[in-house]
């Protein structure tokens, strides 16, 4: 049995939330939900508590060690859980797998069968917390969007290069006006050139934020597993 973790900006967002069960439901996977009332902790240390940190780690630790895997969408979740609490002294038995590094698995398994669903030139912005903030993780959610996109492209920074959202760090909760702005600036330097029409991301910080910076640009913005699921 796996375990999903949820976290905040997941199961806070309706749509994020139904997104990622959606998946789970159509690919037939039973799993335990998990982070659906705890934070894994990431604002506490992105606002410097570290004390309080370890305090909610220990919390999260507990839960989460009931099972062998668990599986994240959320970009700061999985590298909190995978990174952070080890740096922090906090051990925890699962392994720990972003959801698209899960997709790539079920892929390579041939448990689940993905089809061209999208006819529109396609970017995929790479999220900081799962790029190179945390442990690299850039071919997996290309595969898989090689899997549904006739047409898939890179930004000119893409990778580690990749420029971020605006939305990490806290900036979009504590200067919500600069993180749009970054998001506006991203798509009218990077991704109208390459005559983009849709953009999507594995991370919701992303999603939300590149979301409302494509208002009024003709660039629609998906969630990575809306794209998924299609």
């Amino acid at each position: 049995m796996i375990g999903v973790f949820y976290g905040c900006t997941t199961r806070s967002d309706e749509k994020l939330k139904a997104n990622l069960e959606k998946f789970f439901e159509k690919s037939g996977i039973e799993y335990v939900p998990m982070g659906t009332k705890l934070c894994c902790g990431a604002t506490l240390l992105l606002a410097g508590y570290q004390d309080e940190f370890i305090e909610q780690a220990k919390k999260v630790k507990a839960e989460i060690d009931q099972v062998d895997t668990v599986v994240t969408s959320c970009a700061h979740c999985y590298t909190i859980l995978s990174k952070e609490y080890e740096e922090f002294g906090i051990e925890v038995k699962p392994k720990i797998l972003h959801i698209t590094e899960y997709v790539k698995q079920l892929l390579d398994e041939g448990k689940i069968k993905l089809k061209k669903t999208i006819d529109r030139r396609l970017a995929y912005h790479d999220p900081c917390y799962i790029g190179r903030e945390s442990k690299g993780i850039y071919e997996e959610p290309r595969a898989i969007l090689d899997a549904v996109a006739e047409e898939c492209v890179d930004f000119e920074l893409n990778r580690q290069y990749s420029t971020c959202c605006g939305g990490g760090g806290l900036v979009r909760a504590f200067l919500p006006k600069l993180s749009i702005e970054v998001a506006k600036e991203k798509i009218e330097l990077q991704a109208k050139p390459l005559d983009v029409e849709v953009i999507t991301s594995a991370c919701p910080f992303c999603y939300q934020n590149l979301l409302e910076g494509a208002e009024g640009t003709g660039v629609e913005v998906f969630d990575f597993l809306e794209i998924v699921n299609q």
